[in-house]
């Protein structure tokens, strides 16, 4: 922020689950490749259950669910056909959580600097981002197929965090499950989860320095957890 009140420069977040409730579309665009291959739908509840660790794992938990596994073969042309038909629905049905571009405007406008710090494949980012109308918001998008190390790893936060121009001491992580939460850990840096995402684990063993509800929560939680220092 312009006055440096606000005790962090930089604020990465996590996308699906945690900004945008997207797994009505992941799974829609993963069925359209089931249903070509004869395969039976999932249900959201079980996409939800794959969303997480990027598009190839989606496909590959997909897959072994409906039938036989795959060869790798036929787990790259499943994942050309899912990352395609996605980018071409890239928001049907997804929608934004209350309160997230209310609070991405308050720290655009007191002059945080914001990142992506995603799984999501690169081919299917951008179309969902500019479909929510949340393009403009993040001076950085690192998406996990385009990294050396994605989460859990922490390297892959302390790369935002260094093209913003940030640390471990002044940057904080905001997402939603073990793989976001486990990575600001690894990286030694402070993080939110929010409790509306697609964790995999109870929530009270994410841990997190914070838990929020809702986005109206969060520069509150910021202001707690900063004083925590550095994570060791």
């Amino acid at each position: 922020m312009t006055d440096r009140l606000f005790p962090f420069g930089a604020l990465i977040f996590d996308l699906d689950g945690t900004l945008i409730d997207s797994v009505p579309d992941v799974c829609a665009s993963i069925n359209r490749v089931l249903s070509a291959a004869g395969r039976r739908d999932l249900t959201v509840a079980e996409a939800k259950g794959m969303v997480g660790w990027g598009g190839r794992v989606l496909v590959e938990k997909a897959l072994a669910l409906t039938g036989e596994a795959g060869t790798e073969g036929e787990v790259d042309n499943a994942l050309q056909g899912f990352l395609e038909t996605y980018a071409a629905h890239p928001a049907d049905h997804t929608r934004v959580f209350p309160g997230v571009l209310k609070a991405l405007e308050k720290f655009q406008a007191d002059g945080v600097k914001m990142g992506i710090c995603t799984n999501k494949p690169t081919a299917t980012t951008p179309p969902v981002l500019e479909a929510m109308g949340l393009d403009g918001f993040f001076d950085v998008v690192s998406c996990g197929d385009a990294v050396p190390h994605c989460k859990p790893d922490g390297r892959h936060i302390l790369l935002v965090a260094e093209q913003l121009g940030e640390s471990r001491e002044t940057a904080a992580m905001v997402g939603d499950s073990e793989s976001d939460i486990s990575a600001a850990i690894d990286a030694g840096i402070r993080s939110v989860a929010v409790t509306f995402g697609y964790a995999h684990c109870p929530l009270e063993d994410l841990g997190a320095d914070a838990l929020i509800d809702h986005f109206d929560d969060l520069e509150t939680a910021l202001n707690d957890i900063a004083g925590l220092g550095v994570r060791a």
